[in-house]
């Protein structure tokens, strides 16, 4: 049997690696095996999912805004002013909040909320990113409880009059005859909202805050809010999954795969064609070599060494260093190379790529081969002409011999 003609780059991975790639692929083709396995005995699978029935979706917010009370060259009586971050004191003593609760159910149903505003009116001072309070007052503006229906919003809306707002902070201060950190007011919603939805309920509690800071002459509003909430009603689903194709058909052809290379490598192994001789190796660490020192080498005709004296070098790397050291090129023609310096040619001559001893064999067995039938035919032609050239001789000797004794007569 013909030995498999393998590329090196393979053979010479595999001499490496031929453990680790039997080992990946008996995983692959066990789990090709086990996949196959499960999709053609075990068949469908049944599973149990987790789906979204229904949503509740509550949301809320605060809108603001102030009318002018007092003519002024930069605003007119009765002018609104909505949603500022900064109002006048002067001219808007008196600040509207209004507070809105909304709700989306899938459903369609209503939805249940209860809602308590207050007026807190403090002192503070920060922290490491916390708020230290010194004093603080709380007064409940109104509570609310209110149906909302699917989609629909409520607002509930209170009024704070910011110049009386100022004028008890100064009296709290005058009180306690300090003035510690920053003053603020709050409005504070604190809301909770009871819905239901495919079957379920749930409750939402949130606290929104419109944020008031008084000056002498005006008044700064923010508002801290909590984000929409968004709430699931899940319910169990059973389906039957089918084996996808993959599994039907790919893992199969993997397990076969898998097993058929392991096999064929085994074989390769066993037989020696995966083995990468001392030539091979020899060689291909030459053309290593030769490429890490391209850049010294030029391909062109080396001329006779004529009168040269003619030095081999022992590897590669020596002949490179020697063309460093004496600022030279190294001349390459096939598999020879060379470094001509001065009256000395110094020489290299790479490892050939086959086995010699291998051609050399190769070459005797077929010299000696005799071919049968037309050899044979010229061999007995060749003893004829013998025999024949040595009956003549004889029969010269007898002439010569008979006309010898007749000139003795």
């Amino acid at each position: 049997m013909n030995e498999p003609d393998i590329p090196l780059s393979v053979r010479w991975f595999l001499e490496d690696w031929l453990s680790a790639v039997l080992l990946v692929l008996l995983v692959f083709s066990l789990l090709g095996g086990y996949v196959a396995y499960d999709a053609h005995i075990n068949g469908a699978d049944t599973v149990v999912e987790q789906r979204t029935e229904g949503t509740w979706t509550v949301e809320s917010g605060f809108d603001h805004a102030g009318t002018v009370q007092r003519e002024s060259n930069v605003f007119s009586m009765g002018t609104r002013l909505e949603n500022r971050p900064l109002y006048f004191t002067t001219v808007v003593p008196t600040l509207e909040a209004n507070y809105t609760l909304g709700h989306d159910n899938t459903d369609g149903r209503e939805a249940t909320a209860s809602t308590e505003l207050s007026l807190v009116i403090r002192a503070f001072e920060e922290r490491d990113e916390q708020k230290v309070i010194f004093w603080d007052t709380t007064e409940t503006l109104k509570t609310k409880e209110t149906t909302i229906a699917d989609g629909d919003q409520r607002s509930v809306a209170v009024r704070v009059n910011v110049s009386a707002v100022l004028e008890r902070i100064r009296a709290a201060e005058r009180d306690l005859k300090a003035a510690p950190g920053e003053t603020e007011a709050l409005i504070i919603a604190d809301t909770t909202f009871d819905g239901t939805v495919a079957g379920e309920s749930f409750t939402d509690t949130r606290t929104d805050r419109l944020v008031i800071e008084p000056q002498d002459a005006l008044y700064r509003v923010s508002t801290a809010v909590e984000d929409q909430k968004s709430y699931d009603a899940t319910g169990s689903v059973t389906r039957t999954v089918e084996p996808s194709a993959v599994a039907l058909y790919g893992a199969p052809l993997l397990f076969i795969i898998g097993v058929l290379t392991i096999v064929g490598l085994a074989i390769a192994s066993s037989q020696g064609w995966l083995q990468v001789t001392e030539v091979e190796r020899t060689r291909h660490e030459f053309e290593s070599e030769r490429d890490d020192f391209d850049e010294w080498i030029s391909a062109v005709t080396i001329p006779d060494s004529g009168n040269r004296t003619v030095v081999p070098s022992e590897t590669m790397e020596d002949l490179v260093d020697i063309a460093i050291d004496s600022d030279r090129r190294v001349l390459e023609e096939g598999d020879r190379y060379a470094v001509i310096v001065d009256d000395i040619m110094y020489t290299y001559s790479a490892p050939t790529s086959s086995d010699p001893l291998e051609a050399t064999d190769s070459t005797d067995s077929t010299s000696t081969q005799v071919p049968s039938g037309s050899a044979q035919r010229e061999e007995q032609a060749g003893s004829s002409t013998v025999d024949s050239d040595n009956e003549g001789l004889a029969a010269s000797d007898r002439g010569v011999s008979s006309g010898s004794d007749e000139n003795s007569e």
